[in-house]
């Protein structure tokens, strides 16, 4: 049984794992909010999917998204009645928010709990911060107080059976700061299957319109942690070198209007183009046109042990990489030579990254094969589905 605080699909993370148990001979149910006017119950590749409906008014979505975060009388009764429903056997809870009230479940039950655990939350509370509006920025500290949640963080993790961490570094964390045993945690990153990623067919005519052009992307959400401001504050240097370079920003978010009016500012608005929220099935052609790829994130305890599944969608294409200097995005970088790597927040680095690869086109391709070759040995959801099969092994000898 999984518990997913956010509405299903999309959540590529959350497929995969779910994809995984299944052809594993498990049975995978999946609760999760209600948004968009889905069906109540409905079968999303062979996922028994459950959503519940959250009220969407200010108060109704203030009292869900703070006090019923912590323990939620809603969550928990229809959690109750499907795990009696079904007669489940384990809870797979995505994310800190849900983890009490999953908790209380398989307490319950005494059946056991996996906490996957996406992010390092209390964190990124304070990160998330920085795209709120007034009243969120006035009310959010007050409730969703970032050492509150952090102590819980720590109660649910030590009292669940098992903990999955994104990256080696959030290991670290759990294991290190909040007491977690290294045994229990496993990690399974954001990875993909490249052969599935790879098969998705291109888009011809969209990589004939990129063809003249220098194409440095970036693909996925706007907002102030991912550092897109940084690499548009580095295109004025890197079109002085590069005249036909174009920066496209494939995704969007709270943070797009800040982006334009940056690239406004920065006499760069044509060199950066915006394509909007675009179908998971054109991301390779969006990468197959691009002669690099970026993972532009600044500098925080979040970003430091996330490592998400763009970069690993990049490499699979075999493309150069220029990354920041966040800690997993380094590791994984400099370890593998899939890219360059530029100090965090710096755009007079990460222009300096971008030119040395276009000037030396022998090293970009040596390196993007480098991190393709990483993807195929390493860095492949066949060897992280393994390690989430294992853990379920594990758990049933427990």
């Amino acid at each position: 049984m999984s518990l997913a605080e956010m509405y299903f699909p999309p959540d590529i993370r959350v497929q995969k794992e779910a994809k995984t148990l299944i052809q594993a001979g498990h049975d995978v149910f999946l609760l999760c909010e209600n948004r968009e006017g889905k069906p109540s119950e409905e079968l999303v590749d062979n996922i028994k999917v459950f959503r519940i409906y959250i009220p969407r008014s200010y108060l109704g979505r203030l009292w869900n998204g703070s006090c019923c975060k912590v323990y939620s009388p809603l969550w928990r009764k229809s959690l109750t009645h499907l795990v009696e429903q079904e007669k489940i056997d384990a809870l797979h809870v995505h994310d800190l928010p849900m983890m009490k009230t999953g908790l209380s479940v398989a307490r319950k039950f005494s059946i056991p709990m996996v906490a996957d655990m996406h992010e390092n939350y209390p964190v990124a509370i304070r990160v998330w911060r920085s795209n709120y509006n007034w009243r969120g920025k006035l009310i959010n500290p007050i409730i969703n107080s970032s050492w509150i949640w952090k102590q819980i963080e720590k109660f649910c993790v030590r009292r669940a059976d098992r903990v999955i961490a994104v990256s080696a570094e959030a290991k670290e964390h759990y294991v290190n700061d909040c007491g977690v045993p290294s045994d229990k945690v496993t990690v399974v990153m954001n990875v993909e299957n490249p052969d599935d990623f790879r098969s998705l067919p291109l888009e011809k005519s969209l990589i004939e319109k990129y063809r003249p052009y220098f194409i440095i992307s970036y693909i996925g959400g706007f907002s102030h942690h991912r550092g897109i401001q940084t690499a548009i504050t580095a295109m004025p240097e890197i079109v002085q070198e590069i005249p036909n370079a174009r920066l496209l920003l494939v995704g969007s978010g709270t943070y797009e209007n800040e982006l334009r009016a940056l690239a406004q500012e920065k006499k760069v608005a044509q060199a950066v183009e915006f394509t909007g929220q675009q179908p998971f099935s054109l991301m390779p052609s969006y990468i197959n046109a691009s002669q690099v790829c970026l993972v532009p994130y600044i500098f925080s305890e979040q970003t430091d042990a996330s490592c998400p599944h763009k970069l690993f969608q990049y490499m699979a294409m075999g493309k150069p990489v220029v990354v920041s200097s966040v800690k997993s995005l380094r590791r994984i970088v400099s370890e593998t030579g899939a890219g360059l790597v530029y100090t965090a927040s710096d755009p007079d680095s990460l222009a300096q990254a971008v030119i040395r690869l276009y000037q030396d086109p022998k090293l970009a391709h040596k390196m993007g094969e480098a991190g393709k070759n990483a993807v195929e040995e390493e860095y492949n959801w066949q060897r992280a589905g393994g390690k989430l099969l294992d853990l379920y092994q594990s758990l049933h000898r427990k």
